[in-house]
């Protein structure tokens, strides 16, 4: 589209019956305190508190914790008990959330967390069974720290997007045949955020209105031409309505790139008729795959899932879109070998019908959605699924989708399936009560990299869809397409703390935006980093924090990066929350304030004037430190069996996840559980201040 410039409870019964086979569980001290930092877009703070209860609740099932305290409490071991269950709810709650934990009619359990008065309430109950009766072999082993290690990440991204159909803003490209000026070329800025860069390529549209072929261009990146002939272009599609206007596409690759400031500006060539409106620009963006490198936790596990490429155009019609005069519903764009071919079946799915729902259009083949949001509009769209598999047990740490789109994208939707509901991760206007833009229709505002962890679920069958579309109020449908877009994720079976806080997303109203998160520091933090997720014209970046009684102290003001040791960078400096040598920083436990002030582009650069800030704009507090030992539990019909299988299974997890172990420390015991009762309620209880 042309834009002009001017508290429920749930009770489930588990039976275990069968764990008195070989029942593997590994302990999962793993902590959900990433849940603290839920931004609003996840819901209400009780819904925050209830998601937290459920996971905690799941966790201490599956790590044998109810079991094994179900047994003590039998034996009438109330201490061994109340520490077991202490020691887990404390290494799986976040700061700041106070709790009230009771199996059966034992005593209940409560941390208050130095909560005076609670804002919000949410409880969780669940049944379990107990098993037959034989023995829970438990065995633990004190691990008090890992090694940090570098992580190299390979990452592809939109350095620089242009959306809005140039025209050279209603000036004839004819006489005025640079981008944005009119006898003299005119730089457009952007940054790619590493030195280490392994390719390039930018995306060009073309549009003719008088049935003849595309311009040409010399495209000028950091001083290097990039020469394209107008018989280079694709032929993609006739404007539908239409039976001049060409629509056309170029992809070139690009050897210029650096790390940091880089600088572009565009020549059209081979134009053979001068009128008003003759040629135009419709789209034009730069992508770049760079590798970058950060401190991790060993052991912690990073998988990538590449979403397919996509592209293409729809109608709800037989229109006739090729130049043979034949009739289709859309037409096919493949980026990689440049073929083009006729959609021949009408692909047509209401908004509400298609939004958290399943459905059949997410297979990369372009369709029509019917009244967007409700608003009468249609949208041209493509959208593509990727499943996220995250084995069994583990702790998920961190997961973010970046999409890379061109065409005529003006808006998307990220959706993650988590086994059982699809939930919104993003949308380009506001929905479900969820404000994403200030602009009605979200126009342009199009990510970039969202946050995504919170919504996964480790053993689940998860997804991450992502639609992109056109917005057609009229006839204008356009071309979309995605390109080397994917989602990343890691996780661990180490009981490492790993906290994110990320920003909402949001559009604004002008080209200068500067949200504020609060983020949490506790003891034995390592690392503080800053993940930065921007609008996809964005030209710098300034980061700011600040504790309850300093004033706003900069950090960073810069090109766009991926990602900043913020602090690496506080403890060289202003030390905020960060003490030390930058190499070798420690934190100061406590609440701040962190600013990220984003400047984008002008209108006449990237098609609008508006800056976006993305949920994948977070801040990592990396706790390297085991919260708790690590432990296995087994079953078995004797207790030497039931504690050398769970010491054998403790041995093996800690070795594929790195590490040398002196097996003579790892500690075993064995409970037995005949005594437990057919079923116990338990109930766990939240609340924050």
């Amino acid at each position: 589209m042309i834009r002009d410039l001017s508290s429920d409870e749930g009770g489930l019964i588990f039976t275990t019956d069968a764990v008195l086979a070989l029942i593997v569980v590994f302990i999962l001290t793993a902590s959900i305190a990433t849940y603290f930092a839920l931004p609003s877009y996840m819901g209400s703070d009780h819904q925050h508190l209830e998601t937290m209860a459920a996971d905690a609740l799941d966790i201490m099932r599956e790590d044998g914790t109810l079991y094994s305290a179900a047994a003590m409490y039998s034996r009438n071991n109330t201490a061994g008990a109340e520490n077991l269950i202490k020691q887990d709810l404390n290494s799986i709650l976040p700061p700041g959330v106070g709790y009230e934990f009771q199996i059966g009619t034992y005593p209940a359990i409560r941390n208050d967390s130095g909560i005076l008065v609670a804002r919000d309430t949410a409880s969780r109950a669940i049944v379990i069974s107990g098993p037959e009766e034989g023995w829970l072999g438990r065995a633990w082993y004190k691990q008090e720290e890992v090694t940090l290690e570098d992580q190299e990440i390979n990452s592809t991204t939109t350095v620089w997007n242009f959306h809005n159909w140039l025209t050279n803003f209603w000036n004839r490209l004819y006489s005025r045949p640079y981008w944005g000026y009119q006898t003299s070329p005119r730089n457009i800025s952007f940054s790619v955020p590493s030195t280490n860069i392994h390719w390039g390529k930018f995306l060009m549209g073309s549009c003719n209105r008088v049935n003849r072929p595309s311009y040409g261009a010399n495209v000028v990146i950091n001083n290097v031409p990039h020469i394209v002939g107008n018989d280079s272009f694709t032929f993609l599609n006739l404007r539908p309505g239409t039976t001049r206007e060409r629509m056309y596409n170029y992809q070139g690759n690009i050897t210029s790139l650096t790390g940091g400031a880089n600088n572009f500006y565009v020549r059209f060539t081979n134009m053979t008729t001068t009128g008003y409106s003759d040629y135009d620009l419709p789209w034009f963006s730069i992508i770049a795959n760079y590798t970058t490198t950060i401190k991790v936790p060993k052991g912690i596990i990073t998988r990538t899932y590449q979403f397919n490429d996509a592209a293409g155009l729809a109608v709800p019609s037989q229109t006739r879109l090729d130049l043979n005069r034949t009739m289709g519903y859309g037409r096919i764009y493949d980026l990689n070998t440049g073929t083009v071919t006729n959609l021949n079946t009408r692909r047509v799915i209401a908004w509400s019908s298609m939004v958290r729902q399943n459905h059949i259009y997410s297979d990369g083949l372009p369709f029509v959605i019917d009244n967007v949001n409700g608003r009468g509009a249609d949208g041209c769209a493509v959208s593509v699924t990727q499943d996220i598999p995250i084995p069994a047990g583990s702790r998920i740490l961190d997961a973010y989708t970046i999409v890379n789109p061109y065409g005529g994208v003006d808006n998307a939707l990220v959706e993650v399936w988590n086994g059982t509901a699809w939930n919104v991760a993003f949308c380009s206007f506001n929905y479900g009560r969820v404000t994403y833009s200030t602009v009605s229709d979200g126009y342009g505002n199009v990510p970039g990299i969202i946050y995504v962890r919170d919504y996964l679920r480790a053993g689940q069958t998860n997804k991450v869809r992502v639609t992109i579309w056109d917005n057609v109020p009229g006839q204008d449908y356009d071309l979309v397409g995605l390109v080397d877009s994917y989602t990343t994720v890691s996780y661990t079976s180490l009981p490492i703390q790993w906290n994110n806080y990320p920003f909402n997303s949001y559009q604004n109203s002008t080209n200068v935006s500067a949200p504020v998160r609060q983020f949490t520091i506790g003891p034995d933090a390592k690392k503080v980093l800053l993940f930065v997720g921007a609008g996809l014209d964005t030209k710098s970046v300034k980061v700011e924090v600040k504790n309850s009684t300093s004033a706003w102290t900069q950090l960073y003001s810069g090109p766009v990066p991926f990602s900043l040791d913020i602090g690496a960078i506080d403890a060289a400096g202003s030390r905020i929350f960060a003490t030390g040598s930058p190499g070798n920083y420690s934190t100061r436990p406590g609440t701040y304030n962190i600013r990220v002030t984003v400047n984008s582009g002008q209108g006449w650069e990237s098609g609008d004037s508006n800056a976006e800030i993305y949920s994948g704009t977070r801040v990592a507090v990396i706790y390297p430190k085991f919260l708790a030992n690590m432990w296995a539990t087994q079953y078995s019909n004797d207790a030497y069996t039931a504690q050398a299988l769970a010491k054998q299974e403790l041995i093996d997890m800690l070795r594929q996840s790195g590490y040398t172990i002196d097996e003579r420390l790892i500690k075993t015991e064995a409970l037995y559980t005949g005594d437990i009762p057919n079923s116990l309620p338990v109930r766990l209880t939240l609340w924050r201040s």
